[in-house]
């Protein structure tokens, strides 16, 4: 795996960083896998035993969290889908039979020079809004899965329970 901290301090000038973002869900036919800055695509692996992957080329701006070392990441994605190729797919996957998942992102950091394994990647987030203008852009934000976000358990107050005047 490629050293982020190496990118940085000791590599050459001309090594690019590449940004790449996978999207998918069980009913899409296949994950859509763009890369930012390479216009001519780029074949990665994602895991340094794994098969090759083929990322294409789509114009797009990523907007990454501030802070990354907890578990609430945050990407905010515009897309040029001027087909319309990804927004028919995640209409089509809500209306699907896996209709109760949603979409999953995985962002992931090459250097073009070594494409064997990211430098970094993100935990796989979940599109939690999606909306397209008329200029044909498709931006949505992805956070990650909320797990615990339903109240469980009781309230334990001095009312209900008046022996735990004692614990306090």
């Amino acid at each position: 795996m490629p050293d982020y901290t190496s990118f940085f301090l000791n590599s050459s000038s001309g090594v690019v960083p590449l940004e790449c973002i996978e999207i998918s869900h069980p009913d899409f036919t296949a994950p859509f896998r763009f890369v930012k800055n390479d216009t001519e695509g780029v074949t990665v692996k994602h895991e340094s035993a794994g098969p090759d992957v083929a990322y294409e080329y789509q114009p797009m701006a990523i907007q990454r969290s501030t802070v990354t070392n907890d578990l609430d990441q945050k990407l905010s994605l515009t897309i040029a889908d001027v087909d319309d190729e990804l927004i028919k797919s995640v209409v089509s996957a809500r209306l699907g039979t896996n209709w109760k998942f949603r979409p999953s992102v995985r962002w992931r950091l090459y250097r073009d020079d070594d494409l064997t394994a990211p430098m970094v990647s993100l935990q796989t987030l979940e599109i939690a809004t999606l909306s397209k203008d008329n200029s044909g852009n498709c931006t949505f934000d992805a956070q990650a899965p909320e797990l615990n976000s339903v109240k469980t358990g009781e309230i334990y107050s001095l009312e209900r329970f008046p022996l735990l005047r004692g614990m306090i």
